[in-house]
């Protein structure tokens, strides 16, 4: 589990407390935002494709250009992937 001591991807948490079953998701999501090739491959070995890709399926916090990216990258549905913002239109707010 070598990438769970890099302090560049966890940077906010204690390492020790950090289990790479129990916290899965929040590991996924950080390799996915600012891991790199290393990173990825660790975790696609350690935790599979399915995984990962229910992850960036699932995920809210993943920003709008990470998420485009991953989805194309797994070949997964736009609509199942991409967020929409929460208000359909977003008034101007001079105009209130």
């Amino acid at each position: 589990m070598e990438t769970l001591k890099k302090t560049s991807l966890f940077w906010d948490v204690e390492l020790k407390t950090l289990d790479a079953e129990k916290h899965k998701k929040f590991i996924i999501e950080r390799i996915l935002l600012f891991g790199n090739v290393e990173d990825f491959r660790w975790a696609r070995d350690f935790y599979g494709e399915k995984c990962i890709k229910d992850v960036v399926i699932s995920n809210r916090t993943l920003d709008r250009k990470s998420q485009n990216f991953w989805c194309q990258y797994f070949n997964i549905n736009q609509k199942l992937c991409i967020r929409n913002q929460s208000t359909k239109r977003q008034s101007l707010f001079w105009k209130r």
